[in-house]
């Protein structure tokens, strides 16, 4: 037997309600060419023991020798992949409908000059045992200027990541990996080198995967770290070479400003400490004016 056209890439880190609400969603799947690849970062065996729980599944389960990390695990799955497409799955996400997973194989199959599907997701709140709060859930959809900006320019994801999370989408195997050194824009720097500088990519507004939201997430803890915010900010924006269109030059400047960085923050950039001034200014009289009103 050759192998499986999909894998399906989990990179997990404890917590076994999330794992096992992940893999129910994938024993229910239609379409079943896949493999499912599991890494993990855990200290314990939580995860392997709930992985061998599903021995109907195809899974390959590796434990990783030294914890990588949250963008290091995500590079161990995918560099374990066979498939002809990679569906990123992180572990406290799951697929929505039995379907999701034909879905985002039809969208490529589809298209042979895509390199990448997404789908709209919907965005739900859990507890440590995986209980959804259906009344805090919502749907995350592209938007019509989002469709226009990634249209038009990839780079634009810069401003605001429109594709969503690595679970929203399914890759072509190319052997891609996320950049390490990032942790916070590690999904959109990652697309924003996936696709060319115009199209390469379809979608679908129909949500095909829950997106978990739980105590003590990823997400939480870079939210609240400023300075790796904008040191990851600078650095993508350095990589990519944005620094000739002011829409990037403007949102990297206010960034640092509205995360309470100093000019400094910028250095290594081509930005000066005029257009920094300037930019501080503007901010300052448009929150003054919000109070008035």
């Amino acid at each position: 037997m050759g192998a499986a056209k999909v894998s399906i890439c989990i990179p997990a880190y404890g917590n076994s309600a999330y794992v096992r609400r992940l893999l129910d969603s994938i024993r229910i799947q239609t379409y079943k060419d896949y493999e499912v690849i599991i890494t993990d970062d855990s200290p314990d065996d939580e995860v392997k023991n709930t992985a061998e729980e599903y021995s109907d599944l195809p899974i390959r389960y590796v434990k990783n020798k030294t914890r990588l990390g949250a963008t290091g695990n995500n590079n161990a799955a995918i560099s374990l992949a066979t498939g002809e497409y990679i569906k990123p799955m992180h572990h406290d996400d799951a697929f929505l409908l039995p379907d999701s997973l034909g879905r985002f194989v039809q969208m490529l199959d589809e298209d042979p000059e895509a390199v990448l599907a997404f789908a709209a997701s919907k965005e739900v709140f859990m507890d440590e045992k995986a209980q959804v709060d259906e009344s805090r859930s919502f749907d995350h959809v592209i938007s019509e200027i989002e469709e226009w900006q990634l249209k038009v320019d990839k780079r634009n994801l810069y401003l605001v990541n429109m594709i969503g999370a690595p679970s929203a989408v399914m890759v072509k195997n190319n052997g891609c990996l996320m950049d390490e050194e990032l942790t916070w824009l590690v999904d959109l720097e990652y697309y924003m080198r996936l696709l060319p500088g115009k199209g390469g990519y379809v979608y679908t507004k129909d949500a095909l995967v829950s997106i978990g939201h739980g105590p003590g997430e990823l997400t939480d803890r870079c939210v609240a770290d400023h300075e790796m915010i904008v040191r990851e900010m600078r650095y993508v924006y350095i990589k990519h070479d944005l620094k000739s269109e002011k829409p990037f030059r403007k949102h990297l400047v206010r960034t640092v400003i509205r995360e309470g960085m100093g000019y400094k923050s910028l250095s290594g950039t081509d930005i000066g400490r005029g257009e920094y001034l300037i930019n501080k200014v503007k901010l300052l009289i448009k929150a003054m004016g919000r109070s008035r009103g």
